[in-house]
This record gives C-alpha cells, sequence and structure tokens, in this order.
C-alpha cells in the first residue's frame, strides 16, 4: 500500500501535468474589444503604432467570434466602417498540423465596398478556396475558410487586426488588445471541431 508521501508526490506530478498541458479546443471563441483602442503612426515611421486615438471610429473593433467546424468562420465587428480611407483587414492563423501560420487579407481601396482577397498556407501557396465578406451596414468583415482548405487541422488559433490609412497616418486596431503589437496581431484560444 503506498504510504502518504508516495500519493503526495503523485498528486503532485498530476497537478504539475495539468498546470502544462495545451488548454482543450472550443468549438467557439467570441470576446470584445475596448472601443476607442485604435493607435497610429505615420506612413513613412517605422515604429510600432503607439499614438492613442480614442476618438478614432472608422476600424475601431468592439467584438469579435470565431468558429471551427466544417469551416473557420471569425466575424469582427466595428464601431465604424465607413468606406473611408485604405483599409487592410487581416488575419493570422496557427493549426494543429502546420509549423509556421497561414497569412489572410482583405484590401480594401478606399471608397470601395470589395477589395482583394488573399490567402497563403505555411508553404507560401496562395490559395484560392476562402472568402471575406465586408458589410458596411452591419459594420462587419467575415471572414470564412473551409476546413478541408486548412487540411482539416483538428484546431485553430486566430489573430486578427485592421489597419486604415488615410491622411498620411496608419490607424491600427488589434482584435484582442488595447495596443499594438510590433508584428502580427495576438493570438485567441484554440477553436477546435
Amino acid at each position: 500500500m503506498p504510504g502518504p508521501r508516495s500519493t503526495l508526490s503523485a498528486l503532485a506530478a498530476a497537478f504539475v501535468l495539468a498546470a502544462t498541458a495545451v488548454p482543450a479546443s472550443a468549438a467557439e471563441e467570441a470576446g470584445r474589444d475596448a472601443a476607442g483602442d485604435v493607435r497610429s503612426r505615420g506612413v513613412s515611421v517605422d515604429t510600432v503604432p503607439r499614438h492613442p486615438e480614442p476618438q478614432r471610429r472608422i476600424g475601431d473593433i468592439v467584438r469579435y467570434g470565431a468558429t471551427y467546424d466544417a469551416a473557420l468562420v471569425v466575424t469582427t465587428k466595428f464601431r465604424d466602417l465607413t468606406a473611408r480611407g485604405h483599409q487592410e483587414f487581416t488575419w493570422f492563423l496557427r493549426t494543429s498540423q502546420d509549423e509556421f501560420e497561414w497569412y489572410v487579407a482583405l484590401i480594401v481601396p478606399p471608397g470601395k465596398n470589395r477589395g482583394t482577397f488573399t490567402l497563403i498556407d505555411p508553404d507560401a501557396n496562395e490559395l484560392d478556396c476562402g472568402r471575406a465578406v465586408l458589410d458596411r451596414a452591419a459594420r462587419t468583415v467575415t471572414l470564412r475558410v473551409p476546413a478541408s482548405c486548412l487540411r482539416d487541422p483538428a484546431w485553430v488559433r486566430v489573430a486578427h487586426g485592421a489597419r486604415v490609412y488615410a491622411g498620411g497616418r496608419e490607424f491600427s486596431d488589434d482584435a484582442r488588445r488595447d495596443t499594438v503589437k510590433a508584428a502580427g496581431w495576438t493570438y485567441g484560444p484554440q477553436v477546435g471541431q
């Protein structure tokens, strides 16, 4: 019969394993981003956008949601999505089976309601199997990529944000932070089937 010391050792080992385990995948993720957390910089400046722009409404993310089953669907809601300025909506995807990330973008020229969609896999192949839809009336941008296009991973993690270029400035908002990182956006948890 094991003594108290071996029982404590077993419990301690179980605790360490539980604390270091990868978080379980959820079928969906949803969250809010603080309104008024847009940051800016001059377009010719090679630094992170740091200047607070609390009055900036266009491109200011306020809510997002992601689901993953037959397809990855990410919907991002904005305070304002008026067709002013050059607008870029970008996503980075990490999957259970890829070492490197996927890059996705919707680039919309000033005054337009449609743009150019790009989906690049971790091997730098440009794929033609996803889409992003801009809905100005609903103030949303929705990304949809079939699971088969992503090579049917068990889970996906999503990082996304928006940049609007106007008046010689870049206005940026990360969906999950009240600041903008030096490179890329902040990843959310695993979303799985």
